[in-house]
């Protein structure tokens, strides 16, 4: 039995057996479950006249949930098991763990995790998705810690929990509280919740205009300024200049909420809320006419591992999966929603 075989027969121990992680790498090789959206919630908060109804995920479950996950990713990781690796992911984690394998030769980023905070919000017994969220302490093989921001999706109570959704708080940011219950759960907001500045459903169609428009766009107001908001604009401007002026190439930087993959929304202490969603980024590069074919672009390092060739003289085409978290306040408040979080990758690359 070679190196990979041992760990990955230590992962299917009984003891890691527990929940998702286990239940999938042991199992046969069965086809990942397709991206499918997930609504924020699926009912609103139990009437405070009626007793809550016991919940679809318990906070045992979810926490045995949540630490089988963390154990056993980092057991398939280290024996270089993509294919097992792959059956503890969704959504828009699939296609960023693929790229962490592609891009690395085979051997994935490894992380350990430290102090980790539930969120599991109060969903009917018979919802039809059922979900939970995290924080954890993450620290990369560099030492570098940072609060990772994660949810855990299954269609039922039989079938096996998977990570849809990975994000990491900006350096100067912390968590908002959420609200919990007096058991301990945490609220869930509807997809079209009115009662927030901006609904679950509209924050990444908003993100993905300040991104392109930036502080001139009409949603500026309603999105702070940062970094992958009105800074991704003033990038996609200069970039555009220099491209054209240096290199004959036209350029241009696209972004669109990621409509296959689920919206996770909780009620925040305040009224309002904490909602993680996923856009789509696609950049391309095509030879200006007049210039004929452009001048030889390189690909970008963080893309390579996608393409054969290292320089381009034609159009180039580059998407990355992003995920964030975002904090929204109240609909009756006047402040405007921000970005607190975000990660995410080159996951797929073309050329022609």
């Amino acid at each position: 039995m070679d190196g990979a075989a041992r760990v990955l027969a230590s992962a299917c121990r009984p003891a890691l057996a527990l929940a998702l992680a286990a239940t999938a790498a042991c199992s046969a090789a069965a086809p990942a479950p397709s991206p499918s959206p997930v609504a924020a919630t699926a009912s609103a908060s139990p009437s405070a006249s009626r007793p809550p109804a016991s919940p679809a995920v318990t906070l045992a479950e979810a926490r045995s949930a949540l630490d089988t996950f963390l154990a056993t990713d980092d057991v398939v990781r280290a024996g270089r098991a993509q294919r097992w690796t792959l059956q503890l992911y969704r959504d828009g984690q699939r296609p960023i763990t693929i790229a962490q394998f592609h891009s690395s030769g085979g051997k994935p980023p490894r992380y350990t995790w430290g102090k980790r905070t539930l969120l599991v919000p109060r969903l009917p017994a018979k919802a039809s998705h059922q979900w939970f969220a995290a924080t954890a302490e993450r620290r990369d093989s560099s030492g570098q810690v940072r609060t990772a921001l994660l949810t855990f999706v299954r269609q039922n109570a039989e079938s096996a929990w998977q990570n849809s959704f990975q994000s990491l708080l900006y350096k100067d940011e912390k968590a908002p509280e959420v609200a919990l219950d007096a058991d301990g759960y945490a609220a869930p907001l509807e997809s079209r919740d009115q009662s927030v500045a901006i609904s679950p459903n509209l924050m990444g169609p908003l993100h993905a205009t300040i991104a392109e428009e930036g502080k001139d766009g009409f949603a500026s107001g309603l999105i702070a300024p940062g970094p992958q908001t009105t800074g991704y604009a003033t990038d996609i401007k200069n970039r555009r200049e220099k491209a054209r002026q240096a290199d004959c190439m036209n350029f241009d930087s696209l972004f669109a909420a990621a409509v296959d993959y689920p919206v996770f929304a909780l009620r925040t202490k305040d009224g309002g809320g904490l909602i993680l969603y996923t856009l789509l980024r696609t950049s391309t590069w095509s030879p200006v006419l007049s210039c004929g074919y452009g001048r030889p672009l390189a690909i970008p390092k963080d893309a390579r591992w996608d393409l054969s060739n290292p320089v381009v003289r034609r159009e180039r085409r580059i998407i990355e999966t992003q995920q964030y978290a975002s904090a929204v306040p109240p609909r009756s408040s006047t402040a405007p929603a921000h970005v607190i979080g975000y990660d995410g990758r080159v996951t797929k690359a073309t050329t022609r």
